[in-house]
């Protein structure tokens, strides 16, 4: 065997670089020329941890149910899990709480082939239109609700300025006046107030 160090025949075990019959510069060297699947299917166990405590996964390693499962499934399942897991939230990023979800199936983001990779992105942007879907339907029906008690509202906010000598209000005005009656009402229907408050007032002197 020829040395690329020393440009002569090998030493063997006379060398500095010989170990355990081997040749530390040509086993670097080998490291960085290894197919990258026979990389991947190296199972080097790595502890992660996570809010179920800390599991050990092997790099590289595929859960059988991530090879097998379609993106709309897995995204069916992301979505439960969000929902689940943070059921308070009135509006959940799918980015922020995606890592918790997969280690939660025993996979590590780092490292996947690339057909996995885009198979999880597919789910979590296939999750993320699903609960922005939800949220708009739910917005929509609560907007519609809102509208039709809109003229009840302007008509006790009416009310409630005269009683403080209030020609116009402002909108911290109309901010106190719901808070003072205990109503929480969407940004669009509270913009509609302000404005039908102001008219009424406008008119009425």
């Amino acid at each position: 065997m020829f040395c690329p160090l020393i440009r002569e025949k090998c030493k063997g075990n006379k060398c500095v670089l010989w170990k355990d019959e081997k040749c530390l510069v040509i086993t670097f060297m080998e490291s960085f020329v290894r197919p990258p699947e026979e990389e991947f299917e190296e199972h080097v166990p790595v502890p992660i941890p996570s809010s179920y405590g800390y599991e050990e996964i092997s790099r590289g390693e595929i859960p059988e149910e991530i090879k097998s499962a379609t993106p709309e499934e897995l995204a069916a399942e992301l979505l439960s899990f969000a929902k689940k897991e943070f059921p308070e939230e009135e509006r959940i990023w799918i980015r922020d709480i995606a890592t918790l979800f997969w280690r939660s199936k025993n996979l590590e983001r780092w490292g996947l082939p690339p057909e996995v990779q885009l198979k999880i992105e597919k789910a979590e942007m296939l999750a993320q239109k699903q609960l922005d879907s939800e949220r708009e339907i739910k917005e929509r029906e609560q907007l519609e609700k809102e509208r039709a008690e809109l003229p009840s509202l302007i008509n006790s906010c009416v009310d409630w300025a005269k009683e403080r000598g209030l020609k116009r209000v402002t909108k911290a005005d109309i901010e106190a006046f719901l808070l003072e009656k205990n109503i929480e009402i969407l940004p669009q229907t509270q913009r509609a107030l302000y404005a039908m408050v102001n008219v009424q007032l406008k008119t009425k002197r």
